[in-house]
């Protein structure tokens, strides 16, 4: 039996929260996470609402090979990075920018020889214990980027917020403070506020947001 489940997506919807981001965050570019088949809206259909962000965040290569397959032009930014070295002159191929945030990665960009330098965005664990180097790790990780031939200047720099939703929550504020403490001799743009802080903590909104 067929189940009478409908799912309706209000593109105007996506466009009106990608202004809602710029008016929340006016001096901060928009990168619009739309991993996971844009959470099921479609990723396609859903970059072409959001066309007016200033890139996109999706998870896997497989996502990015559809979205520049589909016409799409802004910078487009694999936010788990590459999972192996034959990834790489693809990624290189479609010009998208990655983000290193283990050793193992740092290591496989180490000993890769693209023609063609990636963009790449490092990320920090400052609190939320998923993803990123550790914050006495950032800067001799960040150093070791700035050496490697496969990755092209300037460096970027990013962590993510694990209980942003709750607002005023003494989390956020330690997270804040760390990253700022880890990264305050590193040059590059920052990237900290997800959705939650862009409407609850104007502190975080930085260089870029990414709403999502």
């Amino acid at each position: 039996m067929t189940r009478p489940a409908r799912v309706t997506v209000d593109l105007d919807a996506l466009r009106h929260n990608l202004q809602r981001v710029r008016t929340l965050a006016p001096e901060s570019r928009v990168m619009a996470i739309i991993k996971a088949d844009a959470y099921g809206h479609g990723i396609e259909r859903a970059a072409k609402a959001l066309g007016g962000a200033d890139a996109f965040g999706v998870s896997c290569l497989e996502e990015a090979q559809r979205l520049r397959e589909s016409g799409v032009l802004l910078p487009i930014v694999l936010l788990e990075g590459p999972f192996s070295g034959a990834e790489l002159d693809e990624i290189a191929r479609l010009d998208l920018e990655i983000v290193i945030h283990c050793r193992a990665q740092l290591e496989l960009m180490e000993k890769s020889s693209l023609r063609q330098p990636l963009g790449a965005w490092l990320k920090m664990d400052s609190g939320m214990h998923r993803l990123g180097f550790d914050p006495v790790d950032v800067q001799p990780a960040w150093q070791r980027l700035q050496a490697c031939s496969a990755i092209r200047a300037p460096i970027r720099l990013l962590t993510h917020l694990a209980r942003a939703g709750t607002p005023g929550d003494a989390m956020t504020a330690r997270q804040l403070r760390c990253f700022a403490a880890a990264c305050a001799a590193l040059s590059g743009e920052r990237s900290i506020a997800n959705s939650a802080a862009i409407l609850s903590c104007p502190e975080s909104h930085a260089q870029w947001v990414r709403p999502g």
